[in-house]
């Protein structure tokens, strides 16, 4: 099992597998956050603190909303909405031991153009 928790530790959770990839995407919000996303399907997350304990952002074609410890501002996962892919949900693996995320392969995500990944890393 693998635990993560924001900066401050309000918002934990648990996940029940290592995923194989992370991935990092350019989209305008994505590369503003600083993300690198682990996608899992929600039964196999496990959050210890109360929903109440982060806020939210939804923004563009709406199938996302994006959420933030309210303490400490660090984002943490981002869930469907009513429109969204109900299987699939995202945490910010950033948030894990580092020697964890330094054993996952990184992914690059062009989402700010074409849609697909990328085999280069982005330009800084």
């Amino acid at each position: 099992m693998i635990q993560a928790s924001c900066h401050c530790g309000q918002v934990k959770f648990t996940l029940a597998a290592m995923p194989e990839t992370v991935t990092s995407c350019n989209c305008s919000a994505c590369s503003r956050f600083s993300a690198l996303w682990a996608y899992f399907e929600p039964e196999n997350i496990k959050f210890i603190s109360a929903e109440k304990d982060t806020g939210k952002y939804c923004w563009g074609d709406k199938t996302i909303e994006f959420h933030h410890c309210k303490n400490c501002a660090c984002i943490t996962h981002y869930r469907p909405t009513a429109i969204g892919n109900q299987k699939r949900m995202a945490v910010n693996f950033r948030l894990v031991d580092s020697k964890l995320l330094d054993s996952v392969k990184i992914r690059y995500f062009d989402g700010a153009d074409s849609w697909e990944f990328i085999n280069q890393e982005p330009k800084l």
